[in-house]
């Protein structure tokens, strides 16, 4: 009798270890499943970025001899030059971060904490951004004004300029958005996979 139930509980424990065995398997599925849909998320976001730097890049020499073709104050070129410039090597930086960060690997508090900054970056960009951009565009209009003769081509380039600021601002503000929600989605996924350990 004893012997059955020597035989019964050495059944069980084999039982109980290959069930151990199937959930860290599934866990490690599990985690790996997740660690692979962050770095997705963060491949795309990198992508998202580099076509806002490749825009930058291309504006600052349009911008700079469109402005010099048309007259505007030296002033205001070389401004303009600067604010894209550091826009630029801001938006460089924040993608190098959001690169570097080890999805696959990497220490999921460290990685939290890094795509933390980058979000918070991005979600508190508006608040530099909008008024850089309408006290940009004001001077713009009052360059236009001030050193274009008055006629269809001025009224043409005011308005080519007003709707081009209106689009780059919409397609940053998209841009921002993205950012900051894929952001969010993988650190709710790091929650999830900490609150699983």
């Amino acid at each position: 009798m004893s012997n059955l139930y020597s035989q019964e509980l050495e059944d069980m424990r084999q039982q109980i270890a290959i069930l151990k065995k199937k959930l860290e398997k599934q866990a490690i599925i599990s985690d790996a499943h997740i660690r692979n849909s962050m770095k997705s998320k963060q491949s795309d976001m990198t992508r998202v970025i580099a076509v806002t730097i490749f825009v930058g890049a291309i504006s600052v020499p349009y911008c700079t001899w469109m402005f010099y073709k048309y007259g505007f104050s030296l002033l205001f070129i070389v401004a303009t030059t600067i604010m894209l410039a550091v826009c630029i090597g801001i938006t460089i930086k924040q993608r190098c971060s959001l690169k570097n960060l080890d999805f696959a690997h990497g220490n999921l508090l460290d990685v939290a904490e890094k795509l933390n900054k980058v979000k918070t970056h991005y979600h508190e960009w508006i608040k530099i951004a909008l008024p850089l951009i309408l006290s940009w565009l004001s001077w713009l209009v009052y360059e236009g004004v001030t050193r274009m003769e008055p006629g269809p081509l001025q009224m043409g380039f005011l308005s080519g300029a007003v709707v081009g600021v209106a689009l780059g601002g919409i397609f940053g503000f998209r841009v921002n958005r993205k950012i900051v929600r894929k952001s969010t989605e993988i650190l709710n996924q790091i929650k999830e996979l900490q609150s699983g350990m």
